[in-house]
């Protein structure tokens, strides 16, 4: 059997083991596109060895490059991917990446190429999915982050941290990373707290301890476009001539993409492939892989793929509102 394997949008950390469990478990010859969405329009693709694949299983440097469309492909091109594919021989055709990636899957399903797909950001906003791949390697870094921040308010009292945080307009990064880092106060699109209350308690939490770290979503203030930084400035401007002390900010950006896959991260992704692969084995076609809420693999229509918010009835949720983080 040949898979190939394609990844879209933003990179993330994790993804070298999907792609080696996908190899052994199905014992498939595995084809990679590199640059996301227009690589398979330009057939920009490699075979990847075993060696290769087990050597860097693991590791945080990509073994596949991801690409980003701005425009929908028109029927045409749909139809040029689906015979460049089967030019190559290709039986299965799995894409990892959020929403608009998986989308794109649905609507290349129609030309007669199976295809599988499965969550990769790491804001963590695909429909239905509690994990997306990615996710965890994303939060260990904002906790690293904490806590040099917590270090350096240990030796230098009195101080006022900020850290915006990737994420666009869903807050489950921030959220998640807040509570896992021990942070004081998390400000995400999907709870908006008011200036007066917000300064409130980062006197008071001043008042008490060496240091006040907050985890700002950069969609908070709901001016977030792709590339847009901006969010913590916002914050920072109306916040200071309140609390009487200076914010000092970072923007983890970028970063929060790499880095050493998790414990977590790589037991999550070995259980997607897995799923995968028992489908793809079962005779199952055109499905997207989901982690339910009792952390289970499970296949859902590639059509059901969509964005999705913080759950506001849901345990990290409300686990926050008990710890006053949000």
């Amino acid at each position: 059997m040949n898979i190939g394997v394609v990844i879209s949008g933003g990179d993330v950390s994790g993804i070298n083991n999907f792609i080696f469990q996908i190899a052994r478990l199905a014992k498939a010859r595995i084809t990679l596109f590199n640059g996301g969405i227009p690589g398979l329009l330009e057939k920009r693709h490699q075979e990847i060895e075993w060696r290769d694949l087990v050597d860097f299983s693991i590791a945080a440097i990509p073994i596949i490059t991801s690409g980003r469309t701005t425009r929908k492909l028109v029927r045409s091109e749909y139809e040029t991917i689906a015979k460049k594919l089967k030019s190559l021989h290709i039986d299965v055709l799995i894409m990892a990446g959020g929403d608009g990636s998986l989308q794109f899957l649905n609507t290349l399903s129609e030309f007669d190429v199976n295809c599988f797909g499965v969550a990769m950001t790491i804001d963590n906003d695909v429909y239905g999915s509690h994990y997306s791949i990615g996710f965890s390697t994303a939060c260990e870094q904002i906790i690293k982050e904490v806590s040099r921040l917590r270090n350096t308010g240990r030796a230098l009292p009195g101080r006022v941290f900020m850290v915006e945080v990737l994420g666009g307009y869903c807050g489950e990064l921030t959220l998640q990373s807040a509570i896992k880092s021990n942070a004081d106060i998390a400000l995400i699109p999907e709870c908006q707290i008011a200036i007066d209350d917000l300064s409130a308690r980062i006197k008071s939490r001043l008042a008490s301890q060496n240091s006040v770290v907050i985890l700002c979503s950069e969609g908070y203030t709901r001016e977030y476009s792709p590339g847009f930084q901006g969010a913590i400035d916002t914050m920072i401007k109306q916040i200071e001539p309140q609390i009487g002390v200076r914010i000092r900010k970072t923007i983890v950006g970028y970063g929060l993409r790499n880095g050493d896959p998790t414990c977590e991260e790589i037991y999550q992704g070995t259980i997607m492939a897995s799923e995968v692969v028992r489908c793809i084995q079962s005779g199952m076609k055109n499905k997207a892989i989901i982690i339910n809420s009792s952390n289970k693999p499970i296949p859902i229509d590639l059509i059901s793929m969509k964005k999705r918010l913080v759950d506001t009835e849901g345990h990290h949720y409300k686990l926050a509102k008990q710890l006053n983080i949000i």
